[in-house]
């Protein structure tokens, strides 16, 4: 008896059917939990933010997935060496802390010039971080070059701090909050001459024994000038006697690019006068 073409056709089907379940079934299983949820008190240090940020950044965040930390070459997204630091000069009117906030919640409002858009909002699915591990990655974040500033009650725009500002960020010693005054000028000076970029190119640390101090040194800047002079080689690099015109330009192309001018506030920059003016002959 002659087999109809379409019986041939079902029994291949179910054939075929029956043969690549059963190759399925086969095939080793492998269940992929969720992220978990890390709990995170409010009362660590700084220090434990820190690690804890580096953590999240390696792991669950998949952060060096595509950004690197000191590496050079064709990167997908920029390296963060140095964030820290950089962060405070990078969007006009956003501080450290607001840029890398905004850089983790909408990362697409700003795209570093040379890459393109396409980094993942992380606290949404399928990252998905909470609120608390995005500060402790703010905080490693800050590590990378700078001094981490926010503390496990910082609020910002994003976490129902308002619209604008940052608030509950430590002062420069890690400790209180920013919106208290902070205990000594000098504190703050520090802390606003490493967020803007003056310690890329000036060091205050003293010279080794028998040394002589490196260029661009301003350790022993308060024995050598008083707080207007200080003032006015920040404000006015033009009229530096010490400065060609070129030398002149370069100091004030580089704090434009740090934002000292039109972003840090005159108050700001008498912090750093005062920083800088404070004697260190003893260190």
């Amino acid at each position: 008896m002659k087999i109809p073409p379409s019986v041939n056709i079902v029994v291949l089907a179910v054939a075929a059917t029956a043969f690549y379940t059963l190759v399925g079934q086969l095939v080793p299983q492998k269940e992929v939990p969720a992220p978990e949820v890390m709990e995170i008190s409010k009362d660590i240090s700084t220090e434990e933010m820190i690690e804890i940020g580096k953590e999240i950044a390696q792991g669950k965040g998949i952060c060096l997935t595509c950004h690197t930390i000191g590496r050079s070459g064709a990167l997908r997204f920029p390296d963060l060496e140095g964030i820290g630091t950089r962060a405070a000069s990078r969007i006009p009117g956003l501080n450290g802390v607001q840029y890398l906030v905004q850089s983790l919640y909408e990362p697409d409002a700003y795209v570093v010039e040379g890459f393109n858009p396409g980094m993942p909002t992380i606290n949404k699915a399928p990252i998905g971080l909470t609120d608390d591990e995005i500060l402790t990655v703010i905080a490693y974040m800050q590590s990378l070059g700078g001094s981490p500033s926010v503390t496990m009650e910082t609020k910002h725009a994003y976490n129902g701090g308002g619209e604008e500002g940052v608030s509950g960020a430590a002062d420069a010693s890690g400790e209180g909050p920013a919106a208290a005054a902070l205990e000594t000028a000098a504190l703050s000076g520090d802390s606003l001459f490493k967020s803007y970029g003056c310690a890329e190119c000036h060091s205050i640390a003293p010279p080794a024994a028998g040394e002589a101090p490196p260029p661009r040194s301003l350790h022993d800047v308060g024995t050598r000038l008083d707080h207007n002079a200080i003032l006015a080689t920040i404000l006015d690099p033009d009229n530096i006697p010490t400065l060609s015109e070129s030398k002149a330009q370069e100091k004030k192309a580089a704090m434009e690019a740090a934002g000292v001018y039109g972003k840090a506030t005159l108050d700001e920059i008498q912090a750093i006068v005062e920083f800088l003016a404070a004697p260190r002959g003893g260190e």
